[in-house]
């Protein structure tokens, strides 16, 4: 009896993807409260005082999309950046997700003061309210527009457009305007079974051993594709033998359109790796 092909495409697996979306600082610009996707305090010279414990008295509280246990806010005037907040984000707030009623546990009494004395914790630099943020160096990244392409990474998460401020010693060198518009998502990989379709009518039954009495799996990653979405690299990364191998890169490299990535501006490659099992021990 005539043996046929299945093809099971499990879990679509997406090798950037390893943390949580994390709650942006803000920033002051021309009057405008911005989202900020960096966290200059990560640069500052003195990290023991970059605590729970120095900034609000208190050990803070676990929350996965606020590791940093605090919301900065920073603002550029005369071209030059400043530290103006530095808020608890154990307290209740009106930005999404930022609110102790978020975090299982937490004793509302004991998360410390909401706001961080920022006259005490930097005395050096602290003048009308504001501290000289002069350790800053580097670019900073606004997201601007509609989400375009979600990443439950950090920062990651791309928009249409992002603001970039190049700063050097806390003052502000230039700004740009860095176009994303052109990212879209393929329906194949927002469709998991509309991938599995066409794999399974795609497989050439020809380019692979008459029988089998073992069923195959091929692991291949998709390096990455071209601005209209059409892959054009791809490797195995855990194969069987030079047929399986050879069919399983064909056909993924014959996927009519894949998820087309800009960030910053610039074609940003996400790496995809589809497992893919060839089971040649049924009967028809």
């Amino acid at each position: 009896m005539k043996r046929i092909l299945k093809i099971l495409l499990f879990t679509l697996i997406s090798t950037n993807v390893f943390g949580t979306a994390q709650i942006p600082d803000l920033i002051i610009y021309n009057g405008d409260t911005l989202s900020l996707y960096s966290c200059p305090l990560d640069s500052y010279p003195d990290q023991d005082l970059i605590t729970p414990q120095r900034l609000f008295g208190s050990s803070g509280c676990f929350f996965t999309a606020c590791w940093r246990n605090y919301v900065a806010t920073w603002e550029i005037v005369d071209n030059e950046l400043f530290l103006t907040e530095i808020r608890n984000a154990c307290y209740p707030t009106s930005m999404r997700g930022v609110s102790a009623s978020f975090k299982s546990g937490v004793d509302k009494d004991s998360v410390g003061s909401e706001y961080a004395d920022l006259k005490v914790l930097f005395p050096q630099k602290f003048k009308n309210g504001k501290v000289k943020a002069d350790w800053v160096e580097g670019k900073m990244i606004s997201p601007q527009g509609k989400l375009l392409y979600y990443f439950h990474d950090g920062f990651q998460s791309i928009y249409e457009t992002e603001m970039e401020f190049t700063v050097e010693k806390g003052k502000l060198i230039e700004t740009k305007i860095l176009d994303n518009s052109k990212t879209k998502k393929s329906k194949y990989t927002e469709d998991q079974k509309l991938l599995m379709e066409f794999i399974n009518k795609n497989i050439k039954r020809e380019n692979l051993p008459e029988s089998d009495t073992i069923k195959r799996r091929v692991f291949v990653q998709i390096i990455s594709s071209d601005e209209n979405g059409k892959i054009d690299s791809v490797k195995v990364v855990r194969g069987v033998n030079k047929l399986y191998d050879n069919e399983a890169i064909r056909v993924v490299k014959s996927i009519p359109e894949w998820d087309v990535i800009y960030r910053h501006g610039e074609v940003f490659n996400q790496m995809w790796t589809l497992p893919i099992n060839f089971d040649l021990t049924k009967d028809e």
